[in-house]
């Protein structure tokens, strides 16, 4: 795996320095399995531009809209669930709308997890969009927890991942 502009796939979060810690460290450590890719970290703007920043899947959508003029791309995007009520897919459609960007089709491709493959369009440009929610009940933590054998819950969302940290210590 190699961070390259060349790339013809890029990484973007919807917000969460763990998110962007944790994959990083784990695609530098299988670097020779992975193809080119570009990663995007929001809050340092478009491409050197600078942008308001937007968190959760607005701020994705209004990024890759912006990006998608310029370049041609797929998009991996993780992003916690907290950004999302429990229906992914229609939360995934109306923000798309809301930034003239439509999905043609929405495959989840794991029944466990809320992994997404979307197909789009912005004017005459198509491209496709990885959409994976972390964390079972809020975000990565959830999967942290877990792997720690710790007991999860539901949780209202706002906060939630400050809420799981406090009941691991």
């Amino acid at each position: 795996m190699k961070f390259t502009e060349e790339a013809k796939v890029e990484i973007v979060f919807g917000d969460g320095s763990t998110d962007r810690m944790i994959i990083k460290e784990v695609m530098d450590k299988n670097k020779h399995k992975y193809c080119k890719l570009s990663l995007f970290l929001p809050e340092s703007g478009v491409k050197g531009i600078v942008i308001e920043v937007i968190t959760g899947i607005r701020g994705v959508l209004k990024f890759i809209k912006n990006d998608i003029s310029k370049f041609s791309m797929s998009y991996i995007v993780f992003i916690d669930k907290e950004h999302c009520n429990s229906d992914c897919e229609r939360c995934i459609r109306e923000s798309a709308r809301e930034y003239g960007i439509t999905v043609s089709t929405i495959d989840r491709l794991s029944e466990d997890l809320d992994i997404y493959k979307l197909k789009c369009t912005v004017g005459n440009k198509d491209f496709s969009v990885y959409f994976i929610f972390l964390g079972f009940t809020c975000c990565i933590e959830d999967f942290i927890l877990k792997i720690c054998n710790q007991v999860i819950s539901e949780y209202d969302r706002k906060g939630c991942c400050k809420k799981i940290q406090r009941s691991a210590q």
